[in-house]
């Protein structure tokens, strides 16, 4: 028996003296992810036979609706997923932070995450986790097993735990993620296929083992083709990507045996959109961002395409009078996007003061629901408080004041040019706020009908479904009654679990030479809007 740590001998006792005990049962889970998969895609090809895994795995277990962050952006997402806690609380809501006292913004990192995912708490119980592929956890932590950081991780860089895994991977042609492409390559599926067969044998061994409770192994692929302009969602490229995707679960599966629980999930869906609102715009329009004298609207982003999400932002505020402007938009993914105030107590150039952004947020409110097209049909659905959606610590810092849900017909973005309502003749794919979520195991009760959870429900259901309490911090619904023979819910008695705090980078990146490169990554598959 492998020997526990003295953290993890702490940890148990800790636990014991809670009366809430370690495990109950053996339980091991194994988590798959299919960035972009939704249900609107994948039942067709299920009732036609084309998917015969996941079929067989909806089958005899369970089905829902994810909801994804509203933005639904992987960034905000993943951590969501993996610490059970919204942005307000783990601190990471868009692919870029503002840097202190400026409006500059770099790269997120996991080092942003302030809230402890599931691997990091289960390795200081003493469980052993195999981490592969998830979004925003480079730099790596040492956690009893293995971490293979996911998107935004640098070529070069020490990507993975243990030491020298990341080397080793990278001498068989394996990259941490289907997004290392530089600018000027092109995401096709050769690529995808190629790497795919790469991974595929490194999480089969893994998953071989019998010394872990939890795998979380996370494929980019389907996110990856689908962002590329005037892609048809439902043509063969898709379809057969979705099929090599049905192939490598049923392996995973097989492998893993029949007494482990699998459990299936998308962060957010995707859809194609021909209508555009260009949020930016619109504050301009309205008089709420307020352009400098001579500046033209029509002048795109400064510098390389590679950089075009941090420059384009960048651009856009070099346009502006600060000095004068109320409101400037902030992330826009799918139909959804988010306007920050420049409040003086929070913003460098800020120029409201407290007492006024109640009022004005009341009034962009109003404004925002006035919005219709000439024929007098409304285009925003709903407007929410960044405050009201994600309460927590980080609010203010890293939550936008308001969220917009605009009509599933339009996508929202952010860009100099361009009027606030455009209709395209090309089909624009882009993220949808609906991901998927399967759960199957020897413990889960099939059902035929569909649910709906939320981010937040994922990691106490994993921690429920382990037999391992519940972190009391985590927000969201472990599901119980998805068992055959429901089981009581434990939770800690207070927040003080092992694995508490921010992460410890085992190879850190101190000079930010990555993140260039990364950058550049995002805009090859198409996250520079």
């Amino acid at each position: 028996m492998r020997p526990r740590s003295a953290l993890s001998t702490i940890a148990c006792c800790a636990l014991a003296l809670a009366g809430c005990g370690g495990s109950e049962d053996g339980t091991r889970v194994l988590v798959v992810g299919w960035d972009g998969a939704t249900f609107d895609l994948l039942d067709p090809m299920v009732a036609g036979g084309e998917l015969p895994h996941l079929a067989a795995l909806m089958a005899r277990g369970r089905t829902a609706a994810l909801e994804s962050t509203r933005i639904p952006i992987s960034s905000a997402a993943w951590p969501t997923i993996s610490t059970g806690v919204g942005p307000g609380v783990h601190g990471v809501y868009s692919f870029f932070q503002t840097e202190d006292e400026t409006y500059d913004v770099r790269l997120v990192a996991a080092t942003d995450v302030a809230a402890p995912p599931i691997w990091r708490v289960l390795s200081a119980r003493g469980q052993r986790s195999h981490v592969w592929g998830v979004p925003i956890t480079y730099p790596p932590e040492q956690i009893d097993g293995t971490l293979v950081a996911g998107m935004l991780s640098p070529f070069g860089a020490q990507y993975a735990h243990p030491r020298g895994l990341a080397d080793e991977l990278r001498a068989k042609g394996l990259v941490p993620d289907l997004g290392v492409w530089r600018q000027d390559q092109v995401a096709d599926l050769d690529l995808v296929r190629r790497q795919l067969e790469l991974k595929e044998r490194e999480l089969l061994e893994l998953a071989g083992r019998q010394d872990w409770r939890l795998c979380m192994f996370v494929f980019k692929s389907l996110d990856v083709l689908c962002h590329r302009p005037n892609l048809d969602l439902r043509g063969p490229e898709i379809r057969e990507l979705l099929q090599r995707l049905d192939g490598i679960l049923g392996r995973l599966i097989e492998t893993v045996g029949p007494d482990t629980t699998v459990v299936l999930l998308s962060d957010h869906g995707f859809k194609s959109y021909r209508r555009a609102f260009n949020l930016h715009r619109w504050l301009v329009d309205g008089g709420w961002s307020i352009q400098r004298e001579g500046e033209s609207a029509g002048t795109s982003a400064a510098g390389p395409l590679a950089q075009a999400k941090a420059s384009q932002r960048a651009a856009r505020l070099a346009t502006l009078d600060l000095s004068k402007s109320r409101a400037i938009a902030d992330v826009a993914e799918g139909n959804f996007g988010a306007i920050r105030l420049n409040v003086a107590w929070r913003e460098p150039a800020g120029i409201l003061a407290p007492e006024e952004v109640p009022g004005v947020l009341d009034e962009l409110t109003a404004r925002l629901h006035e919005i219709e097209l000439p024929a007098g049909i409304p285009v925003v659905r709903r407007v929410d408080r960044g405050a009201d959606l994600y309460p927590g610590p980080l609010q203010d810092a890293r939550v936008p004041d308001l969220i917009v849900e605009f009509d599933p017909a339009w996508r929202v973005y952010t860009d100099l040019f361009g009027p606030p309502l455009s209709v395209g003749t090309q089909p624009f794919p882009d993220h949808a706020l609906d991901g998927i979520l399967v759960t199957a195991g020897p413990s889960i009760e099939g059902a035929s009908e569909r649910a709906r959870a939320q981010l937040t429900d994922v990691a106490p259901m994993l921690y429920h479904l382990m037999g391992e309490p519940i972190p009391a911090r985590l927000e969201g619904d472990p599901r119980p009654s998805i068992e055959r023979r429901p089981r009581p819910v434990r939770r800690l008695p207070t927040d003080q679990d092992a694995g508490e705090g921010r992460l410890e980078g085992v190879f850190p990146d101190p000079d930010g030479a990555g993140d260039q490169e990364v950058t550049s990554r995002i805009e090859s598959i198409g996250y520079g809007g």
